[in-house]
């Protein structure tokens, strides 16, 4: 055997060195897997003996689980994996150690992925590993699953990434902008480096040097927005999923997502017609469609979000920031994976073969230290333990693809270079891949409020109409949306009240129609005018205000009609 010799190191690890994966063959599935031919199949398999000891440590205390082990032999087990604790970094003290930018950054990254292996439902976790990593095993089983290194081999089911490029040349005369940028961003980054400044200034300097340009694009929206999602809760002990869903409410630092057009936008090239505000709302509370385009349900102004944000102070913890950050992310990535699929197919079939490339980005930040995350939804795999009870049937993956500290101008600008592509993507790309599925939606809408029209015009009840200068609408309810079961009772009213709206505009836009048997006849009930003179076409009904009743609002364009019963 070959003697190996001593390599002696004289300097400390170079800034701009990389942290090596940690690269085992065949080891548990996890973070700090590099490649799937890296994993060990094997480990997640177990026979019916160990899946009924799990159960029984769900069911008992802990004391019966030592029991129970005092009486097997050491043969009788096997160590799958040894999980260590990241300590929590602590900057101040790092800074007054004299620690480099490299030894900070291995710290941050190894407290940022946090634990190194995923959630095994089939084996028994020790209650003070859920202390530590039941946050993120909790996210495995809701489907949410980190990876610290990028691979293609990660992007399955024929799914397509868009990635920004590293092949940015920094020496380049178009740059010089951006490197201005770059060293204004890093003045105020080392400033707040001197002591430990709070979340607000960090956030706030994101804001204005990194997301500044996004934040001025019409059309784009960004903002601190709440998105709503329902989730099932986690078991303390077993971090699996109980079934009982919970509704809740979280508001990321930055969100960023699609501006949404008025018809007073459309003199603008900028306006898009498929983003009328009106017609998603109209999608939104229709019962056969309820198309939701903002996290935040109900609302219709930040729709089909692309990127999240997530800041951490000094006195934070990065872990959190991720884990909110990819918790919006999912939520953000059903939104886009329901938009991408036919909207009147039982079986949800995705409208195109390109449909399924839906994907996320995310920013979050610790200090001086940022990443970059991409994400995407698929369902799950045989290996991650796709069909087990307490597991979603959809996962989302979000790999790492660039992370460094903000500390000399280079990084400040390999920072921008990557935000300001992915807002050039978002504007392009994503914008153009909204609105293309929008359409199919759009026209489905418009058929589902016609058969709403259809369906009313069959009730002898409102089988007339009054003609007069003020709305009084007595229309039948129709049912509202199932989403809308997670909201109070007054905020229910005021959905079914802008249902009713959309469902007397869709009266107004389809009566007459000989595709549809909609009212015929109609009878004026104003003063002057009873038993009722017969009105058969809406010409007629303009003409009639115009010439009987020129003082009650006669004029064609301030003509409304409105339903009553007899």
């Amino acid at each position: 055997m070959t003697e190996t010799l001593p390599v002696l190191r004289l300097w400390r690890r170079a800034p701009t060195e990389l942290i090596q994966p940690r690269q085992k063959i065949k080891q548990p599935d996890g973070p700090w897997i590099a490649h799937p031919g890296l994993i060990h199949e094997k480990c997640n398999e177990a026979d019916g003996k160990v899946r009924e000891f799990r159960h029984e440590f769900i069911r008992k205390d802990k004391a019966y689980v030592k029991k129970i082990l005092a009486g097997r032999k050491l043969e009788d087990l096997r160590i799958l994996a040894i999980v260590s604790v990241a300590p929590v970094v602590n900057m101040a003290e790092m800074h007054k150690l004299g620690k480099t930018d490299s030894e900070i950054a291995l710290a941050v990254e190894k407290h940022y992925v946090n634990t190194h292996v995923y959630l095994n439902p089939i084996l028994a976790g020790d209650p003070s590993s859920n202390k530590h990593y039941g946050v993120d095993w909790g996210l495995n089983a809701r489907g949410i699953y980190y990876r610290h290194y990028y691979s293609p081999g990660w992007v399955i089911d024929n799914h397509n990434l868009w990635l920004p490029s590293h092949r940015v040349d920094w020496d380049h005369c178009t740059e010089e902008s951006r490197r201005e940028r770059a060293r204004t961003f890093l003045r105020h980054v080392l400033d707040n480096e001197r002591w430990p400044k709070s979340e607000y200034a960090w956030e706030a300097d994101a804001w204005q040097h990194v997301f500044g340009q996004m934040r001025n694009d019409p059309v784009l929206a960004v903002d601190k927005h709440e998105y709503n999602s329902v989730k099932e809760r986690r078991h303390p002990v077993s971090c699996l999923l109980d079934g009982d869903p919970k509704f809740t409410k979280r508001i990321p630092d930055a969100t960023f997502g699609l501006a949404t057009s008025r018809p007073q936008d459309y003199r603008n090239c900028l306006g898009e017609y498929n983003l009328d505000r009106d017609r998603l709302e109209a999608l939104l509370l229709h019962r056969d469609c309820g198309l939701i385009s903002d996290p935040h349900w109900g609302d219709e102004n930040l729709v089909f979000p692309f990127a999240v944000y997530e800041a951490k102070g000094w006195s934070g913890d990065p872990r959190e920031a991720r884990q909110q950050a990819c918790s919006a992310g999912a939520a953000y990535l059903d939104l886009l994976d329901n938009l991408a699929r036919q909207p009147d197919s039982e079986s949800k079939r995705y409208q195109t073969q390109q449909s399924r490339n839906t994907q996320v980005f995310v920013f979050t930040s610790f200090g001086a230290h940022w990443h970059i995350l991409v994400g995407y939804k698929r369902p799950r795999l045989k290996r991650e333990y796709a069909g087990l009870q307490g597991m979603s049937e959809s996962v989302y993956v979000f790999q790492r693809i660039w992370s460094d500290r903000i500390t000399t101008e280079r990084k400040a600008w390999e920072l921008l270079s990557f935000v300001d592509q992915i807002h050039l993507w978002g504007v392009t790309g994503h914008r153009d891949f909204v609105i293309q599925h929008l359409k199919e939606w759009h026209e489905f809408g418009r058929e589902c409020y016609a058969d709403d029209v259809h369906i009313m015009n069959q009730i002898p009840q409102v089988g007339k109409m009054v003609v007069g200068n003020t709305v009084q609408c007595m229309m039948p309810s129709f049912p509202l949306p199932k989403w809308t079961e997670y909201f109070t009772e007054e905020a229910r009213d005021d959905f079914e009240s802008r249902s009713l709206g959309h469902i007397y505009e869709a009266f107004l836009t389809f009566w007459g129609d000989p595709m549809h048997e909609f009212p015929g006849e109609l009878h004026c009930q104003l003063d002057g005018c009873r038993p009722g003179v017969l009105l058969e076409t809406p010409d007629e009904v303009v003409k009639h205000l115009r010439e009987v009743h020129p003082g009650d609002g006669g004029e064609e364009e301030q003509a409304e009609l409105a339903w009553y019963s007899h």
